[in-house]
């Protein structure tokens, strides 16, 4: 069992993507110089209930671990970070430092099915074409994206993070811990809907 300080926020962080965040609250100025200072992490969860500032949240017992690759002071003052997100967690028991930032004791989860990632051929070719419009679209870009696309684990994070689903929706696709049950999963809801249509 490992500790954690936690972020709770109104969205959901998949493993792999990239987060820019505004830094204000005196405890999360704490919490940035520490990662900083000791080069470590922090959890990032979805919202279930309260709000990001202030005490008293309550968030979803899965979330992502993530790392600051990137900091700076901003036109307004304010600090400014950019961060990566790493593995996937589950919160056992959370608690609440005396700044009132959360932290919670977690389990570190596992991706199922990684050993398909190059092999999902011509079956999720559709969500394949319809991420690479969405990049096209928002000019996204990620490094060795092309040779990724065929990975199921990473189709599906970028998938899930850049859709225009509820939050709820997509704390779901995080939790879920099939890669391949993901997409399949990803694909009904495309089918459904008009969402393919939205990045033109």
């Amino acid at each position: 069992m490992e500790t954690i300080p936690l972020f709770p926020l109104n969205l959901v962080l998949f493993p792999g993507g990239r987060l820019p965040l505004r830094i204000f609250e005196p405890r999360y100025t704490d919490l940035v110089s520490e990662c900083l200072r000791t080069d470590s992490g922090f959890g990032v969860c979805l919202l279930k209930a309260g709000n990001e500032v202030g005490g008293g949240a309550q968030c979803f017992e899965v979330g992502t671990y993530a790392r600051i690759v990137d900091w700076c002071k901003l036109d307004d003052g304010l600090l400014g970070i950019t961060v990566e997100a790493g593995r996937r967690f589950r919160i056992e028991h959370f608690s609440e430092r005396p700044n009132q930032l959360l932290q919670g004791d977690i389990q570190w989860l596992e991706e199922n099915g990684a050993e398909e990632d190059l092999k999902i051929g011509e079956h999720y070719q559709s969500l394949q074409m319809l991420l690479t419009r969405i990049f096209d679209h928002f000019e996204i870009s990620y490094d060795d994206q092309a040779q990724r696309l065929e990975e199921a684990t990473w189709l599906g994070y970028r998938l899930a993070e850049l859709l225009p689903l509820e939050p709820h929706t997509k704390q779901t696709f995080l939790e879920m811990g099939d890669s391949l049950k993901r997409l399949a999963q990803i694909q009904q809801v495309v089918n459904e809907t008009n969402i393919a249509d939205f990045s033109g």
